[in-house]
């Protein structure tokens, strides 16, 4: 079977632009859900409310979008370099991690069994990955101990940036709090 690279092209040039729009929606939505969920997820799930807010309960909105331009800074580099130098490696790692990122939140929805931020927009970035695994699969651009080993470290890769790109929020509010009082 002949591969179709003008849409693999498509499928990893659009990464980028559906990781933003899932994006968006938790940036628009995450404080205000954040403040009036506080109680139902302190009381229902203790130890996930006591997790989500020591990492992100004391972000800023602006520290939040910082977190989230930095996830798509890099992004954005992965994808070019995977471009640029025909290697996919590296390209494959992250989207498996985003596709995981994106199962939890599914989970989360089912779990919660209410809105959470970055729900809707993971329905239709679920459509974006289903297409592209199933082309990846059906063009065997990939083989499955090499999607697997991507998948992992891909996932991996996700988890640690993630802590990383909060941690730089929150240096980024200590700071601007600093300002803030010092005028």
């Amino acid at each position: 079977m002949k591969i179709d690279l003008e849409n693999f092209t498509r499928i990893v040039w659009l990464l980028p632009v559906v990781f933003m729009l899932h994006e968006f929606e938790e940036i628009l939505f995450f404080r205000q859900w954040l403040h009036k969920n506080k109680v139902f997820l302190s009381q229902k799930y203790p130890k996930v409310s006591a997790f989500l807010l020591v990492r992100v309960g004391h972000l800023s909105t602006e520290g939040f979008v910082l977190a989230v331009a930095e996830e798509f800074v890099l992004l954005s580099v992965v994808t070019v370099l995977s471009v640029v130098f025909d290697c996919y490696w590296l390209w494959l790692g992250v989207f498996m991690g985003f596709s995981v990122h994106l199962l939890v939140h599914l989970l989360q929805w089912i779990a919660f069994r209410r809105y959470i931020p970055g729900i809707y927009t993971t329905l239709l970035a679920l459509v974006y990955s289903v297409w592209a695994f199933r082309f990846i699969v059906v063009y065997d651009l990939f083989t499955w101990k090499e999607i697997i080993l991507c998948t992992i470290i891909g996932f991996a890769a996700v988890v640690l940036n993630l802590l990383l790109a909060h941690k730089l929020a929150a240096l980024f509010d200590g700071k601007r709090r600093q300002t803030k009082i010092k005028e």
